[in-house]
């Protein structure tokens, strides 16, 4: 994964906080109890100062941006701050004659008490290197300590159990085989969830790209029902539907854009459909295809609402009005004015998977298509920048001003269609 994902700052802000309580709960808790020695005192509680600032630090700078940076901050931090309280406490012993030192057998059967929750804790990252740095650290302390205890030269291990009963010197060394085994075990456990947890979370990102996409083109409504759907979306199937088809675009896009930079109309395409959409989706349509300057939209796909002409026709109205808002905003830069067309039709269709095995797309095929498409053209021989099929307007109920044009002929069409221009 070469690319820093939200989930990996999410996880890693975690850490930071459990970071952040822990050392919290070190330090309160020795606080009422100071050392006599002042060096013992200051490794105790500079301990979890240090791990308090270093993830402190990461959970309110750590982005995608330094995400390497500041893990290499975080783990590192950690774990120094917490080797340097145990060595605060451990001061004592270190300190005494080797004979002195009290039960050092028991003390080093149990070094391993810390190592589990650290090294669970790595399942919080999921790249690889920062998964192996953390169960590298989180062995520190133990292994820190076998060198410690081991080099007592009173320390012996043993399977007598009545002298491990009665010698604090002796170690019982099949309990610590077998948590040299165990520990060996879970490092490879953790291993393998660490690498199942990668898949998860990548899975979990693909699924966040799918629904992004999805929002593209449907809206939030029909998105979440395409993902609710128990039927596969790379199925070729199809259903006759009745729906309604609308059809934007640009007066003058041609003429306009001969005269401006390509970035220049990239960004006037891209205004303009970010609009429009912005409408197709509050009114619950599905944005078909861009086709240049044109938009395609339909209302009652993947399924009807119950209301799809009025949904159109409203999400119509809509647009005008975003499109004069634009123009106001357009017009104070000193940039020329945006008119468009709008053209919609009601009628049955095919809609469902077409395509071929390398790229299926849902599309909506039908007479019903063409004519929406011939309406929105026709408002240029009428003069108007709104117009639909009476079959549209007899559904939907309205206060605008119109006049009937009857007995049309659409081209490549042998029946006529009336039409109602919206004011």
């Amino acid at each position: 994964m070469d690319v820093v994902n939200t989930w990996e700052i999410r996880l890693a802000k975690i850490i930071c906080i459990l970071g952040m309580g822990m050392s919290a709960f070190m330090f309160i808790t020795e606080l009422p109890n100071p050392k006599e020695d002042i060096q013992q005192d200051l490794l105790v509680k500079s301990g979890p100062l240090i791990m308090f600032i270093s993830v402190a630090l990461g959970f309110f700078r750590i982005n995608v941006r330094n995400y390497n940076k500041y893990i290499a901050i975080i783990a590192p931090g950690i774990f120094l701050g917490f080797n340097i309280m145990v060595l605060g406490h451990q001061l004592d012993m270190l300190k005494m004659p080797d004979d002195k030192v009290i039960a050092p057998g028991r003390l080093l059967e149990h070094i391993f008490i810390i190592f589990p929750f650290f090294a669970l804790l790595s399942l919080f990252f999921i790249r690889l290197w920062a998964i192996l740095l953390w169960l590298a650290l989180s062995l520190i302390q133990p292994v820190k300590d076998y060198f410690i205890f081991t080099r007592l030269d009173q320390l012996y291990f043993t399977n007598d159990w009545e002298l491990l009963a009665t010698d604090g010197n002796a170690v019982n060394q099949g309990i610590f085989s077998d948590y040299i085994t165990l520990y060996v075990l879970y490092l490879v456990a953790i291993a393998a969830f660490a690498v199942f947890n990668r898949w998860v979370l990548r899975s979990t990102v693909e699924l966040e790209k799918s629904r992004a996409n999805y929002s593209r083109y449907f809206s939030p409504d029909v998105r979440d029902e395409i993902e609710s759907s128990t039927n596969n979306a790379n199925e070729k199937s199809s259903r006759d539907l009745t729906v309604a088809v609308m059809f934007t675009d640009i007066v003058g896009f041609t003429k306009l854009s001969e005269k401006m930079q390509p970035k220049e109309v990239l960004e006037l395409l891209s205004e303009y459909q970010t609009l429009m959409v912005d409408a197709i989706f509050q009114h619950k349509g599905t944005v078909d295809k861009f086709i240049g300057d044109a938009v395609m939209a339909n209302f009652g796909t993947p399924k009807s609402h119950g209301n799809d002409a009025q949904n159109a026709f409203d999400c119509a109205l809509l647009m005008n009005k975003k499109l004069s808002d634009w123009n106001i905003e357009r017009e104070k830069k000193g940039l020329v004015k945006i008119e468009h067309r709008i053209g919609i039709h009601y009628g049955p269709c095919v809609a469902g998977n077409m395509g071929s095995e390398q790229r299926v797309e849902f599309a909506v095929i039908g007479d019903v298509v063409n004519v929406a498409s011939r309406i929105c053209d026709a408002c240029k021989e009428f003069d108007t920048n709104f117009l639909v099929s009476l079959d549209l307007e007899k559904k939907v109920t309205h206060k605008e001003d119109n006049e009937r044009v009857s007995n049309y002929k659409i081209r490549g069409r042998k029946d006529t269609i009336d039409l109602v221009k919206i004011y």
